[in-house]
């Protein structure tokens, strides 16, 4: 059985938002090619025969983001056939049962009070337990990269990637539960009116806020008063102790360890301060302290391999060619011009 698009209500925590049933259905291969649709394709099966596959999913259409709710009946589990979402994120917010997600190496359940977020460009696979119903909540990539702007001041250096658990915070459910309360005055406004395409923009721009502000992500430390200091606290750390290393050989690990953070972090902080990796980073710091050595040499006979090796280029042609896509000159160019000009015999 399935159902062509009709109208329908979503109801999440007392509120009913009129919308419209886009799937109703008990036969996996069906819903899996409806639910493409909207969510694009993905490799839905059952994974246990108890229970009654019933897949439905309700749609409320709010311009750059929408309301979705989704249930499968049976113990199910979703897998996108591309690798990760395109184009838009993902929030859950669990109305009842229970679920459990893998997002790239991580895994975290889904219950009722703890939601949580997908991200573009991150694979992720779900397993929905028996009886488990969900609120998901659509947002545009596009349009919170515009809302980053607005609210920060500054383009996005790097894509925003949110923590993929929501916190446990009293004040985080009040804010979801206030914007569903909003979707449900929208959702009463004639499709279409100036009065729809108004309340649509507050909504959007509610919800993009709540995500921003409220929610654990990459670029969230500009938010909070570290814009001012040099670089927050992860990249400070990392810094330190790869500037004390510029002559030794540095791994990541070894990085991570010293500024207490996973790879991913680590990589996330430096691309939304710096719009590079650590290592990259690293490796400019050598090539500044290179040049600093070849303007002011310790001693009369130094050469530019001496200086390579120093800071840990072990091949002088490609240093070279750093150095000079850096700098604009060759590095033999910088040691001649810093070497005192030698006395004339007499």
């Amino acid at each position: 059985m399935c159902v062509p698009t009709l109208p329908s209500q979503i109801e999440f925590g007392g509120h009913r938002i009129a919308g419209l049933r886009l799937a109703d259905c008990l036969d996996v291969d069906q819903s899996n090619e409806l639910s493409a649709r909207l969510f694009g394709s993905a490799r839905m099966r059952r994974l246990r025969a108890a229970g009654s596959f019933h897949f439905t999913h309700d749609h409320v259409p709010f311009g750059p983001v929408s309301f979705d709710r989704m249930s499968w009946g049976a113990h199910t589990s979703l897998v996108p056939r591309t690798e990760s979402l395109s184009g838009y994120y993902l929030v859950t917010l669990p109305i009842q049962g229970a679920a459990r997600v893998r997002q790239d190496s991580h895994v975290h359940p889904l219950t009722r009070g703890a939601g949580g977020v997908f991200n573009p460009l991150r694979s992720f696979e779900i397993e929905a337990f028996e009886g488990f119903d969900q609120l998901l909540v659509r947002v545009d990539a596009a349009f919170l990269a515009r809302a980053w702007q607005g609210i920060s001041g500054r383009p996005l250096t790097a894509p925003l990637f949110f923590e993929h658990a929501m916190p446990e915070s009293p004040a985080l459910a009040a804010s979801w539960m206030s914007l569903v309360t909003l979707g449900e005055s929208v959702a009463r406004l004639p499709l279409g009116s100036a009065a729809r395409e108004y309340a649509q923009s507050a909504l959007a721009a509610s919800v993009a806020s709540v995500l921003l502000t409220q929610h654990d992500h990459n670029h969230r430390f500009l938010l909070q008063g570290e814009v001012n200091t040099a670089a927050p606290r992860v990249v400070r750390l990392a810094e330190e102790f790869m500037l004390q290393r510029l002559r030794e050989p540095v791994s990541v690990d070894e990085v991570c360890t010293a500024s207490g953070v996973s790879r991913r972090s680590l990589f996330a902080a430096f691309q939304a301060h710096h719009a590079a990796g650590p290592i990259a980073w690293l490796r400019q710091r050598r090539l500044d302290a290179a040049r600093e050595s070849l303007e002011k040499p310790a001693r009369g006979d130094l050469r530019v391999a001496d200086v390579a090796l120093e800071f840990g280029f072990p091949h002088v042609g490609e240093f070279a060619a750093a150095y000079g896509r850096a700098f604009g000159e060759t590095p033999s160019v910088t040691l001649r011009r810093g070497r005192p000009p030698r006395a004339r015999s007499g």
